[in-house]
């Protein structure tokens, strides 16, 4: 699966792809509260978000 990212540069897309925009308007929020919402699709986000804050 590795490999096969870094040699899959023939499937990416060739047309301009804007970027992500709005997002410098929302507020700055916690790590945990940022992910509350996600708990319903992402059960062990809250377990994920406490992992990456002890690292």
């Amino acid at each position: 699966q590795r490999i096969l990212r870094l040699t899959d540069i023939a499937q990416e897309p060739l047309e301009f792809l804007s970027p992500t925009s709005g997002y410098e308007e929302m507020p700055l929020v916690s790590l945990e509260e940022a992910v509350e919402k996600l708990i319903d699709i992402l059960p062990t986000v809250q377990s994920h978000a406490y992992v990456a804050k002890q690292r």
